[in-house]
């Protein structure tokens, strides 16, 4: 049975938003994650538009069933009818400003290249710019500010404030791009050497961050390596690597399962059951007699 496709007219677990044409919402992004225990389903909302600004803590995105690991200090744009979802872990701090797709194409419809280039579900990186995420950082304490206050002018202030925290995030798009341009050979570097690491000391117990500081890395650039080099998120290629090794020893030897699982280092071999069946389509025994 497939998933049922989940979409909110407002906020995420609320169906009671009324269309408002500019309207703009700003909350800690801890208050709903916990009453969700920090895992946000995947969903999509058909006229808002989302910024997850997470000032620091560790995270997973997941869109379309592709996962993607983030880290603070960083900004989520998730554009309208885009499928997202979070599983946070619990140290996670920040801000999640939601406002409608109209007021976003109003305030900037001077700058239609900004749109074209937001026109899609992205992360920005401040680890090479963090001077840059410290000014959309107060931008955005600004706009939360002016949103629960009543002052003169408030629309005008409001609509000043976002056109420049969308300028801000237009030119981190841009100091990104030219990032990945300048370092496509460190990029296969760090890759083959998270590759040499995980054949090394294959274990699921062993952490993103945990590979990420070996190599010298943020986890958000190892994720990035990984999407660059292989389209793939380091959390598979580390599974894959698990599987062949697991299929190794299901071939080749007499081992129980419960032993292999101990051999791939992962301490439950339920857990390794069902992990080995997500990735291969049979169980480990069913493997086995094939």
């Amino acid at each position: 049975m497939k998933d049922q496709l989940v979409i909110f007219k407002g906020l995420y677990g609320e169906n009671n938003y009324s269309p408002m044409l500019e309207f703009v919402h700003a909350e800690p992004l801890e208050s709903r994650s916990k009453m969700y225990n920090w895992e946000i389903k995947e969903h999509l909302h058909t006229d808002l538009v989302q910024l997850f600004v997470i000032d620091h803590g560790d995270g997973i995105l997941v869109s379309e069933k592709k996962e993607m690991v983030i880290a603070g200090p960083s900004i989520v744009f998730i554009p309208t009818n885009t499928l997202h979802g979070f599983i946070f872990q619990d140290n996670i701090k920040g801000e999640v400003i939601t406002f409608s797709d109209f007021f976003l194409e109003n305030i900037l419809k001077q700058n239609q290249k900004i749109i074209l280039e937001l026109n899609h579900l992205q992360c920005f990186n401040f680890e090479m710019c963090n001077t840059l995420f410290e000014q959309i950082k107060t931008l955005k304490e600004m706009i939360a500010n002016e949103l629960n206050q009543e002052n003169i002018e408030k629309r005008s202030f409001i609509n000043s404030l976002f056109q420049t925290l969308f300028l801000a995030l237009f030119r981190v798009n841009q100091i990104q791009k030219t990032i990945i341009e300048e370092t496509d050979n460190k990029t296969l570097k760090y890759f083959q050497i998270f590759q040499k690491s995980i054949k090394r000391d294959s274990s699921d117990t062993k952490t993103i961050s945990h590979y990420a500081k070996e190599i010298g890395i943020t986890t958000m650039h190892l994720n990035r390596v990984c999407k660059s080099v292989s389209n793939k998120s380091p959390i598979k290629i580390i599974h894959e690597q698990l599987i062949a090794e697991a299929k190794k020893y299901l071939l080749h030897t007499s081992y129980s399962i419960s032993e292999i699982s101990f051999f791939l280092n992962i301490n439950d071999p339920a857990y390794f059951t069902r992990l080995f069946k997500k990735n291969v389509g049979v169980s480990p025994s069913d493997f086995r007699k094939t």
